[in-house]
């Protein structure tokens, strides 16, 4: 089929993201801060523009044609190309203005990535760092699609196209609830553990890091038996502290947890969990090199190996 001219523009690509990531008109409109007919009416303008049905409707539901999933994949696309070309624009006038963006996983920002932030903004204080939490593998998709910027991950993260630099090594420290029978020891060994309820992200998410754990756990002669796994640290460490099992988790992150936790370090555990900075080589953003200076600071100062904080 040969190429159609439509009367499309950005702002209909930004209109049916929205619904499409709702699935709601009265919902997407709201977000849109546009009347639900008039939602309607450019939805039915875009179908008509394209010639193909985006949308199934029903009283009830609202879902994506086969077409309409590829549209909505596109129109991110385009968006974010859009975005891209804006911001080098404006790097190449001016490197101290713009956006960057920035991936982080739980254990950056337990600690090294508000010290960062700081530096940087001291140093750029008009550029936006778009913040978006996400997952180590899923990081390393972002950043060889150059969806992000920079990210905070574990590490290593070896691609002839990414560079990395370490921002920190820490030591893995077992974390009980406050009453728990090892919790008077100064430190436990991995093999007491191996009777003991655990508490990790699901391995969809964490997998490089439950991947460590787990053989470290089969090193020392047992499997661990994961009894919950929720998304994100402060759901853990509740789980933790109310008792449901216990979990292991790197040393710098030992002023955050809540009360009601002991935290003490595996004497037998030698490995180190490594939290590296990687952005894409072909990425020459002048930003992007000012946050990089900013990471290689604190790695410099801080970024040493830590069991105790």
């Amino acid at each position: 089929m040969g190429a159609v001219m439509v009367n499309l523009e950005l702002k209909h690509f930004r209109v049916f993201i929205t619904l499409g990531s709702t699935l709601h008109f009265s919902r997407a409109a709201e977000k849109l801060n546009m009347a639900q007919p008039q939602l309607s009416r450019t939805i039915k303008f875009i179908e008509e523009e394209l010639g193909c049905p985006l949308l199934v409707r029903s009283t009830r539901n609202v879902a994506l044609t086969p077409a309409g999933e590829v549209f909505l994949e596109q129109c991110r696309s385009v968006i974010n190309r859009t975005e891209v070309a804006i911001n080098s624009t404006r790097d190449a006038a001016d490197g101290a203005l713009g956006r960057i963006d920035v991936a982080y996983m739980d254990f950056a920002v337990n600690r090294p990535l508000p010290f960062i932030l700081k530096e940087f903004h001291g140093q750029c204080e008009r550029v936006n760092v778009n913040l978006a939490h996400m997952w180590t593998e899923r990081q390393k998709s972002a950043l060889l699609d150059r969806e992000v910027d920079l990210g905070f991950l574990i590490g290593p993260f070896d691609n002839p196209d990414i560079e990395t630099v370490e921002v920190s090594r820490d030591q893995l420290m077992v974390v009980l609830p406050a009453h728990h029978r090892l919790a008077e020891s100064t430190a436990v060994k991995l093999d007491q553990l191996a009777d003991e309820r655990f508490i990790f992200g699901p391995m969809s998410v964490w997998r490089p890091y439950r991947v460590m754990i787990e053989q470290l756990c089969l090193d020392a002669g047992f499997r661990p038996e994961v009894v919950e796994e929720p998304f994100n640290s402060d759901a853990i460490f509740g789980l933790v502290a109310a008792n449901v099992g216990i979990t292991i988790y790197p040393a710098r992150a030992r002023r955050l947890y809540p009360r009601g936790l002991t935290v003490r370090p595996i004497a037998d555990v030698t490995q180190e969990v490594t939290t590296i900075a990687a952005w894409h080589k072909r990425n020459t953003s002048k930003i992007l090199k000012s946050f990089v200076s900013s990471v290689a600071s604190y790695a410099d100062r801080y970024g040493r190996s830590h069991s105790t904080l």
